[in-house]
């Protein structure tokens, strides 16, 4: 640990110890990577100094892939689940478990790796996208309740494959989808869990945990869902995962006849329907282990203002307080502003930067 000068700070070191100012309010937390915002920003409210993490890179380990390419590797996989089945060669099973396997290594290893893995822009790949990043989900709220790692990949697994049987819908239908559907597509719709247990069922390999997790993703923990209107622990534990994952991706995601919905006010629409629509104990390991921006995310308000989230607020801490860095014109603020996104909903986020 060293002392620098803020004039000898580069981007790219990391903070060796959280820099607090006067009021005990932490403005940048240890072992966060210093930016060129976060610099100007320190030097225009006065501050000269940093303690920096100098210590030498560990060795270099077996190269892994990337975030990106794991992503892509994902949506490419979730492409070929559709192509092949169409061909007739069935669901490349194999692939896909090696593709949740070394999701689930990577969340183990690093939690925060999920944010960076989910795609919740790509509109154009909205199934393969919806796929991975239900599994992301499931998998992180998994872990969070405690699953090992055999548990965690039969979750992955379903989830993957929760909406497979979408691939049996009319060509019409699939192209169409997702928008507004009309009266007679939907229970067209309604018939896909079926369409599922189906296409899963000729795997002989797949447990029926699994296949039971892909058919009940749209029972409801009152009974309200379908297809078979079962309720409560009635509905198999990894199903009731994977429908909170479900909706929250369509939430977060949007569809293009609804525009994307905050990522906590999303996760305060999950904890209102805990205990009708949702497992409430779930839920609440649900929404505490995304966490929904972690602290020193920088973000992009809707007003175009730059900030750094400093607190999470609201029902289950699923709200943040965002500390103002810069204007709507990109004007460093020199005075201490921080929005509460609880209190002035009027104001949301729209870009994030872990």
């Amino acid at each position: 640990m060293r002392r620098i000068p803020l004039n000898a700070l580069k981007p790219g070191m990391h903070l060796s110890q959280a820099l607090v100012a006067p009021d005990r309010t932490v403005l940048l937390h240890e072992g966060i990577e210093l930016k060129q915002r976060y610099l100007e920003y320190l030097r225009n409210q006065g501050i000269t100094y940093l303690y920096i993490d100098d210590a030498p890179p560990a060795p270099s380990p077996v190269k892994e892939p990337s975030q990106t390419e794991l992503r892509q590797q994902a949506k490419q996989t979730a492409r070929k689940v559709i192509h092949d089945f169409r061909l007739g060669k069935g669901v490349p099973l194999d692939k896909i478990k090696d593709l949740v396997n070394n999701l689930v290594s990577r969340i183990l290893d690093n939690p925060e790796t999920m944010h960076h893995l989910m795609d919740i822009r790509q509109k154009e790949d909205y199934m393969f996208s919806h796929a991975v990043n239900t599994c992301l989900l499931s998998v992180l709220t998994g872990t969070a309740m405690g699953y090992d790692a055999h548990r965690l990949e039969e979750l992955g697994l379903a989830a993957m494959l929760h909406d497979v049987g979408k691939i049996k819908f009319t060509k019409r239908l699939s192209a169409q989808f997702p928008r507004r559907l009309t009266a007679q597509e939907k229970e067209e719709y309604r018939q896909h869990p079926f369409y599922t247990l189906e296409i899963l069922k000729e795997n002989k390999s797949l447990s029926m945990d699994i296949i039971n997790a892909c058919f009940q993703h749209h029972e409801r923990w009152d009974g309200s869902g379908y297809p078979m209107g079962i309720s409560g622990d009635v509905i198999h534990e990894y199903a009731q995962i994977i429908s909170i994952a479900d909706v929250y991706d369509r939430l977060i995601t949007g569809l293009p006849h609804r525009k994307p919905t905050p990522v906590y006010y999303a996760a305060a629409i999950l904890n209102k329907a805990a205990g009708t629509y949702f497992n409430p104990e779930i839920v609440a390991h649900f929404t505490k282990s995304i966490a929904v921006y972690p602290l020193g995310s920088t973000v992009k308000l809707d007003n175009n203002q730059l900030g750094l989230i400093v607190e999470m607020t609201g029902p289950n801490n699923t709200i943040p307080v965002v500390r103002i860095l810069a204007d709507e014109d990109s004007t460093h603020l020199n005075q201490l502003l921080e929005l509460d996104l609880n209190k002035n909903p009027e104001h949301f986020i729209i870009d994030f930067d872990s």
